[in-house]
């Protein structure tokens, strides 16, 4: 049933122009991110340069990445549950024979695949080079994995969100405010003086930066999977409290 409930919001995505138009302007705005890294690194000196060309590339196109669906996966959340319940659908779903839980690994399960797809977008641009510079594969493969962590991260934040209200652009706003709190939540470690805190560990640009440099630890794979389980126990918690209420 969760399969049938992706495949659902999967061909929804699609059938409306919103899918294609979340891929194009990514892809529109990486490729011009991309050619601006290629410019600037071209065009300095190799005493000059802090970085390679790989490492450029992972913190600046696919930081980019994450901070444009940062942006849309709390729209996207929004619109595929708070919409429904605004709409009515919702209650027709709920009434088949599927539990709140079920609904929403569906629904989760379907925007981690077009995240998949966005998160493909930066590596697309990247293996454009193979034959032409030295490509590290590894640390570009480590880099989008971390992407598509990331965004997987973001759309449960937006479920959460979107379990609180029907109304879509309240539940963005709400995911707007929980993410932007685990964005600079890692300054308050620099406050205090701490290098390393649990405010450091809550920060998800902290756990991405490993990836970036193509670092894959298993502590920051479990920190992806941990907060991505607890958005969607929250927002099962949610919406089993407003099918209560």
């Amino acid at each position: 049933m969760i399969w049938v409930i992706a495949r659902r919001e999967w061909v929804a995505t699609f059938q409306t122009p919103l899918g294609w138009l979340l891929l194009a302007t990514n892809q529109a705005l990486l490729g011009w991110i991309f050619l601006r890294v290629l410019d600037g690194f071209t065009g300095l000196a190799p005493p000059e340069r802090s970085a390679g060309l790989n490492l450029e590339l992972a913190h600046n196109l696919f930081g980019s990445a994450a901070v444009l669906m940062l942006l849309a996966a709390p729209l996207l959340a929004a619109r595929g549950l708070s919409g429904e319940a605004r709409e009515g659908t919702f209650e027709l779903l709920g009434a088949a024979p599927v539990s709140l839980l079920q609904i929403l690994l569906g629904k989760l399960a379907a925007l981690a695949g077009l995240m998949l797809l966005v998160a493909l977008l930066p590596l697309g641009l990247c293996l454009t080079l193979l034959g032409a510079a030295p490509i590290d594969i590894g640390l570009l493969l480590a880099a989008t994995l971390a992407l598509w962590l990331v965004c997987v991260l973001f759309c449960a934040a937006g479920l959460f969100a979107a379990s609180l209200t029907s109304q879509p652009a309240a539940a963005a706003v709400i995911a707007y405010a929980i993410l932007v709190l685990l964005s600079v939540i890692n300054r308050a470690d620099q406050l205090a003086g701490e290098a390393i805190s649990v405010f450091d560990w809550l920060s998800w640009s902290q756990h991405l930066f490993w990836f970036q440099s193509g670092v894959v630890r298993v502590s920051d794979l479990g920190y992806f999977v941990l907060m991505s389980a607890l958005f969607l126990a929250l927002a099962h918690r949610g919406l089993a409290n407003r099918r209560l209420g």
